[in-house]
């Protein structure tokens, strides 16, 4: 049951006057975003003696006698807002339960708490607070005050509490409650004064905060979900802090010569460091009473920025030391609103998304004796930003909670944030001189779990190499059928012959074990002969795609010093200079004695051939840490390099992507990638090894996407792999074979296309790895309901590890290096050691000599222990499947005399995929046309390689210490040459609409005469209460009421009067 006692009022009590700063900076900031619930202030008292109910009563009404803000509400008057006396007076409510069931009393009660918490407030109505007495019975009895941000802040709860208090305890006395004296009178020269400091520490902010962005950078945080929206509802999480760690935290902040609260500041500055933020922010409220309102009830309350970079060597000592200092320099401009001084400052909840509230409060105050406990932590289930911690530092207790987004966050994530700030703090207290980046952050029991659990990869494989494997595989199906190209229809007896032929050719020509045999083949059948000749041969194979520019070829076989060529007659015109020492595949003959494999003919005709005339090293076949082949990657130089694979890493792949792939003999795999992508080694050897088919796609097919399917579905193909580009290109051709198993790789596969290959294929996996460690180092099957894509888990004794910079596990969820080490590491980089030793190094974490690549690649651990691609750390990407070092095609450009500066990017398109887009200085007048420069781009680079989008610019972005700023390269029109389309500069005649009106607002409020219509407001010195004022006259003159967002989204006058003449138009019948 619910009843009301109301106290009357004393007439003098009414509030009335313009809304303070910020009064009015909460006002806008609820105008401008949804903050449900997360302005209301809740605090409780419960009480376990006799209340006297009438006494509490009229103790609520004396609080609000005494601060009658909390009985004011907030009107517009002349276009600005003022606080005015509530149409209703706030008194107490009492909500009854005694008459309620037992057994249902605690769960009303908390149900009654909840709800009255939660219950919206109306400004524009008031009154600002709620007292609603919950009564459950003796020692049940709980008082719940609820204020809005309005008239309330963290130091009003304890004004508050100690005038409610003694309110009580003085009532039916007869006497005053002795209270300090609150000073009613207008000082003018104190009001002179003050201002006068006003505006001289909104100097001192203006250049405390030069160059603050209008909107905060998005911070990570473990598990925080991509695209999460700022604040919403809330959830809370403890951080557990014991008595032993709260003596521990105060004696080492009395220690180190700081307060609790700068130390734990620095824990949480040190943590968001730890996560990746290299400037790691806070937000925190500063208290801005004065000797005047010390004792008043109301928002003295300023949030600001704190900014850190801490370094990976700092020890906590010094960094926090740092910390004391910045904070004494804050001090002067605490009450300076951030607003004030920069200029079109985002509206929104919190000032950083992530936030911190520190209170210390000394003793409870006395109801007349009355036993009670306060809780002044009250959650109010709405979030300020993705993470906000409160700390409540009491004598006996340190109460720490993490308020999180639950748009940003789940419970889980943040209790794993949770416990990794206790960790922290614990190693913080054993010893402050610790450097930040060995502080542990992560339990033992996690850091077991990441290196060791979701690396148990080991696993028994083949010992044989693939020529092994080949060789044994062709004895146990002679007339399977091995290879089928256009026409051509080869077994695996008459594969094996023809390797074995160019085998005992190789080595006629004296090529065998520790030479590299350059193969440039088309796309027939004599491409897999040859390479597992190379093999057979004891040799190791560097592959060519005859499709690459004259001078691209002859960089690579320079650069990585191939002992023979092995090709066709019809391709030598692409190596000049090497006609004479090119072995020729045509025409291969068992019984031709000659130095070369020359001659024309036709490979399905080399089955007759004489086995006793095999060389016996033929039959003598590789050992595992021989060298298989060397493959060419883009180099950042300019230059490729020759990454080195082992048999053994080849092996391990192979048998693991049989496994994985679910590959046997009546599997049929489509062999459509280039030989010199890494990734035609899974499409080529799997089928072959396992007695299945391959299905060659010649050279006309393969970016057909019509003819692919064709291919599938008449050869019967069950295997697929191609690059989220190459999938794409067959969904267009209308593929749909629900008996197709689809691997894709090569690139990040976005989950729109991973939905839709989902549907139309039987099982999909998306697998991942870098050249240096063997095509693909982990899988992850997509499963038909998924809404994510991640590269799963590493294969067969593969270990992979996502470190920091000192090589250290960061947290599940945090963005790290990807590293990985286990059987598929390259040997190196073919003849460039120092690059070797600084992408290969020791393997903390494996077995004794074992070895770690560094991926450049981002990445972070989910939960389950699959990690989840997040892109590259350097400037090199991956377009068409080919791995593409930005600096080559830099490079490449720079070498066109016309060109004084160039930079690369890869733009995404979610149509066609990812875009290389070139932006160029020229070097004089004149640009070189687009078309000119792809031509002189693919003399040298594959076509992969050749920019689509040529911009022109006076100059390249730089960053503050000199580099190229990629991230601050315009977005370029889609698929614009460099010469502008005269269309495209066409004038438009504006639609002024409104457009004079709203000038004149402009100039009435900025005290301007001349602005232009493209000039932004916040250049223009505008700011939060700027918007207002124009935004009230705009609805009074024009009779819209513009959305307080949309001055922040087109803050122009020509914005805004495109926006005025929308929403007018939406309102006409």
């Amino acid at each position: 049951m619910r009843t009301t006692r109301p106290v009357p009022l004393p007439p003098e009590s009414p509030c009335r006057a313009p809304v303070s700063p910020a009064q009015h900076g909460i006002r806008f900031t609820e105008l401008a975003v949804p903050t449900g619930t997360a302005h209301h202030m809740p605090l409780s008292i419960r009480f376990t003696g006799d209340l006297d109910r009438t006494a509490l009563a009229h103790a609520c009404a004396a609080v609000v006698v005494r601060h009658p803000v909390l009985g004011s509400a907030l009107r517009e008057l002349d276009g600005e807002p003022w606080l005015v006396p509530a149409d209703t007076v706030p008194h107490l409510v009492i909500e009854d339960l005694t008459e309620t069931p037992d057994e249902r009393r605690a769960d009303l009660a908390a149900e009654s708490l909840r709800r009255e918490t939660l219950r919206p407030f109306d400004p524009q109505a008031g009154p600002l607070v709620r007292f609603t007495l919950v009564d459950a019975g003796p020692g049940h009895r709980t008082l719940l005050v609820v204020a809005h941000h309005l008239a309330f802040d963290g130091g009003s709860k304890d004004i508050l509490v100690r005038d409610l208090a003694a309110h009580y305890a003085a009532f039916g006395t007869g006497v005053e409650p002795d209270l300090p004296d609150l000073e009613e009178s207008e000082d003018a020269e104190r009001i002179a004064r003050e201002a006068a400091q006003a505006e001289r520490r909104v100097g001192l902010a203006e250049i405390r905060f030069a160059g603050e962005e209008r909107v905060p950078p998005a911070v990570t945080l473990p598990g925080r979900r991509r695209g999460a929206l700022d604040g919403g509802t809330g959830g809370s999480v403890p951080i557990p802090v014991d008595d032993e760690l709260r003596v521990a935290v105060a004696a080492t902040a009395e220690l180190l010569g700081v307060s609790t609260f700068a130390l734990l500041l620095g824990a949480l500055h040190t943590q968001l460091w730890r996560y990746g933020n290299e400037r790691a922010t806070v937000a925190i409220d500063l208290g801005t009473r004065t000797a005047h309102s010390r004792d008043r009830v109301g928002p003295y309350v300023n949030e600001l920025p704190v900014h850190t970079t801490p370094s990976a060597d700092l020890t906590f000592r010094a960094f926090v030391q740092a910390l004391r200092a910045d904070l004494r320099d804050l001090y002067p401009v605490r009450d300076v609103p951030l607003g004030r001084v920069v200029p079109g400052l985002t509206p929104r909840l919190a000032l950083a998304p992530v936030s911190m509230s520190y209170r210390r409060r000394t003793s409870v105050p006395d109801f007349a004796g009355l036993p009670v406990s306060i809780d002044w932590t009250v959650f109010n289930h709405a979030a300020r930003g993705d993470l906000h911690m409160q700390c409540l530092d009491d004598p006996n207790r340190l109460a720490l909670h993490l308020h999180y987004a639950t748009d940003a966050l789940d419970e889980g994530a943040a209790t794993v944030i949770a416990g990794h700030y206790r960790t922290l703090l614990r190693a913080i207290v054993a010893d402050p001189d610790t450097p930040l980046s060995r502080l542990a952050l992560q339990s033992a029991d996690e850091r077991e779990r990441m290196v060791r659990d979701w690396n148990d990869t080991a696993r028994q494989t083949e010992h044989a190499t693939l020529s092994g494997q080949f060789a044994a595989q062709a004895a146990r199906t002679p007339e399977s059928v091995a290879v089928e190209c256009g026409s051509t229809r080869i077994t695996y007896a008459r594969l094996d012959a023809a390797v074995d032929a160019v085998a005992r050719r190789l080595r006629g020509a004296g090529i065998g074990r520790g030479d590299l045999v350059a193969v440039c083949v088309r796309r027939t059948a004599a491409l897999p002969t040859a390479l597992l000749g190379v093999l057979r041969a004891g040799a190791a194979y560097l592959p060519l795609d005859p499709e690459y520019p004259s001078a691209r070829l002859a960089m690579v076989l320079e650069d990585c010093a191939a002992d023979a060529l092995l090709t066709e007659h019809d391709l030598l015109g692409r190596f000049p200079g090497r006609a004479d020492q090119a072995l020729l595949i045509d025409g291969i003959d068992g019984n031709d004695g000659g130095d070369g494999i020359d001659g024309a003919g036709d490979l399905a005709g080399t089955a007759e051939i004489d086995p006793a005339g095999a060389d016996p090293i033929a039959a003598s076949p590789p050992t595992p840490d021989e060298l298989a082949y060397v493959l060419a990657t883009s180099g950042s130089t300019g230059r490729p390099k020759g990454v080195e694979i082992e048999h053994r890493a080849l092996s391990n792949l192979l048998a693991s992507m049989r496994d994985v792939l679910a590959c046997a003999a009546d599997s049929v795999w489509l062999g459509l990638t280039s030989a010199s992508f890494d990734i035609s080694a899974v499409e080529l050897y799997v089928p072959l090894i396992t007695g299945g088919r391959l299905v060659l796609a010649e050279d006309g097919e393969t970016r057909d996407g019509r003819a692919l399917l064709r291919l599938i579905r008449d050869r019967g193909v069950t295997h697929v792999q191609a690059t989220p580009s190459g999938w794409r290109m067959l969904l267009d051709a209308g593929f749909e074979e629900p008996a197709v198993f689809a691997v894709t790789g090569g690139e990040p596969l976005p989950v729109p296309l991973a939905r839709e290959l989902r549907r139309r294929a039987r099982r999909l996996v998306n697998a991942y790895g870098p050249t240096e460690t063997t095509v693909w180092s982990s899988t992850a099957e997509i499963g038909p309901d998924d809404d994510e894509v991640t590269i799963g888990r590493p294969i067969a004794n593969t270990r992979m590890y996502v470190l920091d910079r000192h090589l250290a596990p960061v947290p599940v969820g945090v963005a790290g290096d990807l590293y990985i080490g286990g059987d598929g590491l390259a040997r190196g980089y073919r003849r460039l050691p120092a690059v070797t030793a600084d992408r290969f190094g020791p393997d903390p974490y494996g077995p004794p000599g074992a070895r770690l690549y560094r991926t450049g690649d981002l990445a972070r651990y989910r939960d389950d222990g699959r990690i989840e691609f997040l892109g590259r750390d350097d400037h090199q990407v991956k377009i068409l499947g080919h791995r593409v070092e930005l600096g080559e095609i830099e490079n490449a450009l720079l070498a066109h005399t016309g060109i004084a500066a160039a930079a690369v990017t890869v733009r995404e398109d979610g149509a066609d995929g990812p875009l290389l887009v070139a932006y160029l200085i020229p070097r004089g007048a004149a640009t070189p046309s687009a078309a000119e420069l792809r031509v002189h781009l693919a003399a040298t680079l594959p076509r992969a390689l050749v920019p689509g989008v040529y911009v022109p610019l006076e100059r390249l972005p730089l960053t503050p210490n000199g580099k190229l700023d990629r991230a601050a390269l315009p977005a370029p029109p889609r698929l614009r040459a460099v010469e502008p389309d005269p269309a495209d500069e066409a004038d438009t005649p504006a639609d002024t609409g409104p457009a004079a009106e709203i000038t004149a607002i402009w100039r009435e409020v900025l005290g301007l005469d001349d602005i232009r219509p493209d000039e932004d407001l916040f250049d223009l010195g505008g700011h939060s209460l700027t918007v207002t004022r124009i935004g009230a006259r705009i609805r009074k003159r024009l009779g819209v009421d513009v959305p307080l967002h949309v001055f922040f989204e087109t803050p122009t006058i020509s914005g805004l009067t495109s926006a005025v003449s929308a929403m007018r138009s939406e309102r006409r019948p």
